[in-house]
């Protein structure tokens, strides 16, 4: 297989998910009405459809300076249809998957934490297979993405925690006692005591062990003389 066939190989499954993100977080976004998640949403959403752009340049570029064979045009048109299929497949189950408004946002929230990981992933492969076949400009772009999909997790796991809670308290009609941030600082601040207080405790024995220590020696002396 010519390199850059594998490496086109890798783009198309990149555009093929990243397209298909774009129609599930519009669509995610016309469900919310949690306006800190819809903020979170759209944001991804632009970076999304950039990242889309920048995909289907890169693949020209490469088309363009080296020919690309029938097998690996026909396998990027596959997967490009694929995802198209997988989200309007999915798209009705978003909006009847619970009664819970609260629950729907939280359990989409999930979905794209799922995908953001695939996406970490793809990019990984990306970068790597780009970099083997000395294709720079390749890996450089699936470094930059792979950073946005990174930061998108890390802030989606922050809004999993927050709908989850309120989520708990919708189901259940009960005020949350603690949330998952608050028990980790707590839990956090209960080590730092710990270790505080141990350390305190070595402190102070290894100062009885010294004042015994030079104890010992002034009876000596007192002795030898």
């Amino acid at each position: 297989m010519d390199p850059n066939d594998l490496v086109l190989q890798y783009l198309d499954e990149a555009h093929a998910t990243e397209t298909a993100l774009v129609t599930n977080l519009r669509a995610h976004i016309a469900m919310t009405t949690d306006a800190q998640y819809e903020r979170l949403l759209k944001r991804h959403l632009s970076e999304t459809q950039d990242q889309v752009a920048a995909i289907k340049v890169r693949r020209g570029e490469l088309g363009e300076k080296d020919g690309r064979s029938l097998v690996a045009g026909a396998f990027g048109m596959a997967m490009d249809v694929a995802g198209q299929i997988l989200v309007l497949t999915k798209g009705p189950l978003d909006a009847v998957r619970t009664t819970s408004q609260q629950e729907r946002m939280l359990k989409n929230a999930r979905d794209e934490a799922a995908t953001e990981a695939l996406e970490i992933a793809l990019y990984d492969a990306l970068e790597a297979a780009a970099t083997a076949a000395g294709d720079s400009r390749t890996a450089k772009l699936a470094v930059d993405h792979r950073k946005q999909e990174e930061k998108m997790l890390g802030d989606l796991r922050k809004q999993i925690a927050r709908l989850a809670v309120a989520t708990f308290e919708d189901k259940t009609d009960t005020k949350a006692a603690a949330t998952a941030s608050t028990s980790r600082s707590s839990s956090g601040r209960s080590r730092s005591t710990s270790s505080s207080s141990s350390s305190s405790r070595r402190k102070a024995a290894g100062a009885k062990t010294s004042g015994s220590s030079s104890r010992t020696s002034a009876s000596r002396s007192r002795s030898s003389s």
